[in-house]
């Protein structure tokens, strides 16, 4: 909890679209890097994965170029140094049931 506290929200900002951005081109550098495997009976090998195709290329450029916009425009609001959060989660304890 106390990583949590001392991060400021730009931090924050940036590490979720950092994820963001790798969740978005992880599957893309497996496919290039995966290498196929021998199967383990050969009598019923494994089925073969399907290749990208031209229109998963293209969807693949589009949500990159839109994780790309999404993060332009994150890093373009200027925050006020000092600003509070812009929400804080405070536990509120159950009303006491009468009996």
């Amino acid at each position: 909890m106390d990583v949590l506290r001392r991060m400021d929200r730009r931090r924050f900002v940036r590490l979720l679209a950092a994820g963001a951005a790798a969740a978005a081109a992880a599957p893309l550098g497996a496919a290039r890097a995966a290498k196929p495997r021998a199967a383990a009976n050969p009598d019923n090998p494994a089925p073969a994965h399907r290749p990208l195709t031209a229109a998963m290329r293209k969807e693949l450029e589009v949500q990159k170029k839109s994780v790309a916009d999404m993060l332009k425009a994150i890093r373009a609001y200027k925050l006020p140094a000092g600003s509070p959060p812009a929400s804080i989660f405070h536990a509120v304890r159950a009303a006491r049931r009468e009996r």
